[in-house]
């Protein structure tokens, strides 16, 4: 398959700026990988959260039990490019790759012989990864690695940018949530935005709920666990 030119990259680019969410850039960075990486046979996203992994997205079972072996094991590729901070993990034959004897061992069994993992991360954070499989040894050229290393870094992109909407619109989500338990407080008890503030603070705490939790609670029900304000 011959290099990606520069059109087809720009693109591919906007393409994945223009999904939704998380979940859909997902699934059009594994199609992409399927589709523009020479050798691929399947593909996967593999996603860090709170010192923990799971594959979000896959273009199959065979991904997702791959993947899984390597989480419960401890070891693969996808592992060493996510968590020990190499961008490009080229695994070309399994079988003799010593690196993850335990790992390879149960992924040959599943009919995988090759896999390319490239870190997904920013100047800022470390995403995950973008893992693709193939079952013959050898599969994958120095093209293949090129194409796969430039569709990693526009989806980090992407995905970094999705992630910091998200954050957005949540923080927006929640200050007008609180906003409103607030005026239902200050129209109860005839106080002040800060005395309000101050009684979300003290029922957060007293039940051990989230600020926004506890906020939701109220304008929804109009009860609020904790002490009535001192008049």
């Amino acid at each position: 398959m011959p290099r990606p030119d520069a059109d087809l990259l720009a693109g591919l680019a906007r393409q994945l700026s223009a999904q939704p969410d998380l979940e859909a850039l997902w699934e059009r960075v594994v199609q992409a990988a399927i589709s523009q990486v020479d050798g691929a046979e399947h593909a996967g996203i593999t996603v860090l959260s709170h010192k923990s992994v799971c594959t979000p997205v896959a273009t199959g079972e065979l991904v997702r039990l791959v993947d899984e072996q390597q989480y419960l094991i401890g070891e693969g590729p996808c592992l060493t490019a996510s968590l020990q901070r190499e961008p490009i993990v080229q695994v070309d034959d399994l079988t003799t790759d010593p690196r993850w004897p335990r790992f390879a061992e149960v992924a040959v069994t599943f009919g995988v012989r090759s896999m390319l993992s490239y870190q997904l991360y920013t100047d800022t954070d470390i995403i995950g990864a973008l893992n693709i499989y193939a079952t013959a040894a050898d599969t994958f050229s120095d093209e293949s690695v090129h194409t796969g290393q430039l569709l990693a870094a526009h989806a980090a992109v992407a995905a970094a940018a999705t992630i910091e909407k998200t954050n957005l619109l949540v923080a927006l989500d929640s200050r007008e949530i609180i906003g409103q338990a607030k005026g239902i407080l200050m129209n109860r008890y005839k106080i002040t935005a800060e005395q309000a503030f101050d009684l979300l603070i003290a029922a957060s705490q007293t039940t051990n709920r989230k600020l926004r939790d506890v906020a939701v609670a109220l304008t929804e029900t109009g009860e609020l666990t904790t002490a009535e304000p001192r008049r």
